[in-house]
């Protein structure tokens, strides 16, 4: 029988997503767990796997299209199957052969009319400039906003950049730089991407938008006008994002919603700390094991024992998870993505160091590992030197730990006094499961692990 590949729901308030890219091909053959295709929502490019093996017998939406969380968009099969499903797409038959690539719309209509870029006709009206006069130097074309300016001011366009050109006329550019170049009032058109692919980032944006010859202050900022790095120009009123809004809807309505509770604990990291320089002791950076990784591995270890901590509350029931995926909370130039490592359990110490240091790496670029697939999340502040804080629980999951840093402290050893390394962790709940017996019996388990179990 064939399986249905479907748009999962990333959280609570995504909608709809845009398919980016089918990384199978009708007819060609899919293990379960392989990714079949990439797709964009709100925060972040977030992959979708296969949950069975076989064939890909359909595609039932192309590249570029805005999908429904929870559609099906492809089906997976034994070769030659033949399918009958609504909607648009292409079956393979038993004869086809593998790698039949779909026909992909073009994402700009071939009708002969003059395409012009968002802000190039903005610019263009702005300006009083007929658009039909002007010769566009954009894929395809199209007409750019540098094409405007140039021939209000009499002189020759020039070639758009090389980034939306090897794109065949679509940008590949994250939310946060397509959020920035509107803010920014800045074409995507001329901005070269120093992503991945050639993908666009906020960085470029921005660089672009302060360092364009035509958009270079006329005098320089002093210092201490200056905001830090990614902060809103003072005075400034700038609509929310996409991807801020989609984060406010989703916390506000997790503290609306979810009774939460805190409890906090100190550890002594002393036995920790030397365990990972004996880890890290002449290993390459990718392999060390940080702070976060040595909390990680214990809240794995503390959720196999307390699964209340690892469950769902779902209406009339609760749900008790059989995988321990965390979330680590991860911040991006837009705000705070949480991509998941699955199967925390079962990693030894250096493939959980390089695993989180690759999704911490993926959602910088924009993509988002194991979205929706978290069980529990850890966030940490300490490298900023917090000492404790609560956090927001990340729906649907029922718990989150908030670490702050670790400190030297005067403490009480066997009834003398002594300096540790101590660090204060907090776990935020939710009361309709967790209870505060359980809460406490929870973190006692990390403290333990962390202090003398830790190995």
């Amino acid at each position: 029988m064939a399986t249905e590949v479907k748009i999962p729901v990333p959280d609570q308030t995504t909608e709809e997503v845009r398919i980016v890219k089918w990384k199978k091909s009708l007819g060609e053959a899919v293990e379960a767990g392989e990714v079949v295709l990439e797709v964009e929502t709100d925060k972040s490019i977030i992959e979708i796997d296969a949950v069975a093996g076989g064939v890909l017998l359909k595609q039932l939406f192309m590249e570029d299209d805005m999908v429904p969380v929870g559609k099906t968009v492809g089906m997976i099969g034994p070769a030659g199957s033949e399918i009958e499903t609504a909607g648009v797409g292409k079956t393979v038959s038993a004869g086809a052969a593998p790698g039949t690539a779909p026909t992909v719309r073009p994402t700009e209509p071939s009708t002969g009319h003059v395409k012009v870029s968002p802000i190039a006709e903005k610019v263009a009206a702005k300006l009083g400039v007929d658009s039909g006069l002007i010769r566009g130097s954009g894929p395809g074309g199209k007409i750019i906003r540098k094409d405007v300016e140039q021939f209000a001011a009499g002189k020759q366009t020039v070639p758009a950049s090389t980034t939306a050109m090897a794109a065949g006329g679509r940008i590949p550019a994250s939310p946060n730089a397509k959020r920035l170049a509107r803010e920014l009032d800045v074409d995507l058109y001329e901005v070269a991407g120093s992503g991945p692919d050639g993908r666009i980032l906020g960085t470029d944006v921005e660089k672009y938008a302060f360092t364009a010859p035509e958009r270079l202050p006329k005098t320089a900022p002093t210092a201490t006008s200056v905001p830090v790095a990614g902060q809103a120009q003072v005075g400034s009123v700038v609509k929310l994002s996409k991807m801020r809004r989609a984060i406010g809807l989703n916390l506000q309505m997790s503290f609306r919603d979810t009774p939460h509770f805190n409890v906090t604990m100190s550890i002594d990291m002393t036995n920790a700390m030397q365990l990972r320089s004996r880890l890290n002791e002449g290993k390459d950076k990718s392999q060390c094991v940080s702070v976060n990784d040595l909390v990680v591995k214990a809240c794995a270890h503390a959720l196999k024992q307390y699964p209340v901590v690892n469950s769902r509350f779902e209406e009339d029931r609760i749900n008790y998870l059989a995988d321990i995926n965390i979330g680590v909370a991860t911040a991006v130039e837009a705000g705070l993505v949480v991509p998941v490592l699955t199967n925390a359990d079962k990693r030894d110490w250096y493939d959980l160091a390089m695993e989180t240091k690759r999704l911490a790496q993926e959602a910088r670029n924009g993509k988002i590992i194991g979205a929706g697939k978290g069980t529990f999340t850890v966030s940490n502040l300490g490298m900023f030197g917090v000492d404790e804080f609560t956090a927001i629980i990340n729906p649907p999951e029922s718990a989150i730990l908030a670490v702050g840093a670790i400190k030297n402290t005067v403490v009480d050893i066997g009834g003398g006094i002594g300096v540790r390394p101590m660090m204060k962790v907090t776990l935020c709940s939710d009361h309709r499961i967790i209870d505060g017996t359980i809460a406490a019996q929870f973190l006692q388990c990390v403290k333990e692990y962390l202090e003398q179990q830790v190995a």
